[in-house]
């Protein structure tokens, strides 16, 4: 296992990621039919990586700016309800009495 060939094949899969904005849990499959013909060949990932998910870890650690898109929390300002007392409502609906 060569560690040009091996940095080559890292280097070409960060492109791919940063280009289509992948996420870091996807499947080899997934990941092939995305990129399609210019995905790294499964022959590749085995010769160099042994398994995806050793090529994966590989990339986490080489390129650590893949993981800060993770990191960064997604703010929705839908899903933000504020929470009401559940016993306001009961004593709204006594003291009217």
């Amino acid at each position: 296992m060569s560690v040009r060939q091996r940095k080559k094949a890292l280097d070409t899969v960060y492109t791919h990621f940063k280009e289509f904005e992948l996420p870091l849990d996807i499947e080899y499959k997934s990941y092939q039919t995305i990129i399609g013909r210019n995905a790294l060949s499964a022959l590749s990932v085995r010769r160099h990586f042994r398994a995806w998910k050793y090529l994966l870890h590989a990339l986490k650690g080489s390129h650590p700016d893949l993981l800060t898109k993770l990191q960064e929390p997604v703010k929705d300002t839908e899903s933000v309800i504020p929470k009401q007392d559940p016993l306001a409502s009961l004593r709204a609906s006594t003291t009217e009495k």
